[in-house]
């Protein structure tokens, strides 16, 4: 069974409460497919390495990983569990950006296709615990999140895009009480892509984008208020359960709770890995 990228949806959030989610990488990935005979487990990890604000102009490294299992098929959802973990560390050493977070629970999965959009859509029900490395706070509560991903890629692969939102209490802990909203859209052209040579082999692609990201939360911290815009370019190398981009973007973001502006240049790196079962 051909891995998908949808089983990466993740109900983490990190660096400014900022998600890297999935995307759609060829159309071999565009046709979700979560399980065919339960039980069956499926995971994925990710590094998301850059700038992602800038006005905190700081360098972050953010690693997740996550395994679950999925129990049983309850009509059109999937009923599983999850346990995963978050850990970030950053340059200047800004509380929300240096944390390590754990979380575990029960999720609700359910996939979609329709005119070429193929997704995901997910409820956690779960307890997580954080401590932040700079204030020393350490905290532990119950957590729930909404949360969705879908993606295309039409006119074979000229146009990828992706789309993500999440809304979550009691996703960072040591913000107790606080609910999350955080939506994103990202639409790219291949530029370039790198034709086949041999079976196995990655196909680079060369791919230039636009992004938006609205985030907000209803106790008013300032790193959780923003819009961020912009685009880049950003070189992609995909294979059958991974993929690997590095770039540069241009962000222009507003914050709402100390209203400021701000623009400039970051570089990212990023990696996914994804498994499943042979169910």
């Amino acid at each position: 069974m051909r891995l998908t990228a949808l089983f990466l949806l993740c109900a983490s959030v990190a660096s400014g409460q900022e998600v890297m989610a999935p995307r759609v990488i060829t159309n071999r990935d565009a046709a979700p497919n979560i399980t065919a005979t339960a039980p069956t487990t499926q995971g994925s990890m990710w590094i998301d390495s850059g700038g992602s604000s800038p006005l905190e102009k700081d360098f972050a490294v953010r690693v997740f990983g996550e395994e679950g299992l999925i129990l049983r098929t309850v009509g059109p959802f999937d009923l599983g569990a999850y346990v995963n973990t978050t850990d970030s560390f950053d340059q200047h050493s800004l509380d929300w950006n240096r944390f390590a977070r754990v979380s575990g629970g029960l999720k609700l999965v359910k996939t979609f296709g329709w005119k070429g959009i193929d997704g995901l859509a997910r409820a956690d029900v779960g307890y997580t615990v954080e401590h932040r490395f700079v204030s020393g706070l350490s905290a532990a509560a119950p957590s729930v999140d909404l949360n969705y991903w879908m993606g295309w890629n039409p006119y074979a692969g000229r146009l990828p895009g992706s789309s993500w939102g999440i809304a979550a209490l009691n996703i960072s802990p040591t913000e107790l009480h606080n609910t999350l909203f955080v939506d994103y859209v990202k639409q790219g052209v291949t530029v370039w892509k790198d034709k086949e040579h041999g079976t196995g082999k990655p196909l680079p692609s060369l791919i230039a984008f636009v992004q938006i990201t609205a985030s907000k939360d209803a106790k008013h911290y300032d790193w959780n208020n923003f819009t961020r815009e912009g685009g880049g370019l950003e070189v992609l190398v995909p294979t059958e359960h991974s993929t690997f981009e590095v770039g540069a973007m241009y962000l222009y973001e507003t914050r709402s709770v100390l209203p400021r502006t701000g623009a400039g240049v970051e570089i990212f790196i990023r990696f996914w890995h994804g498994w499943q079962d042979k169910h």
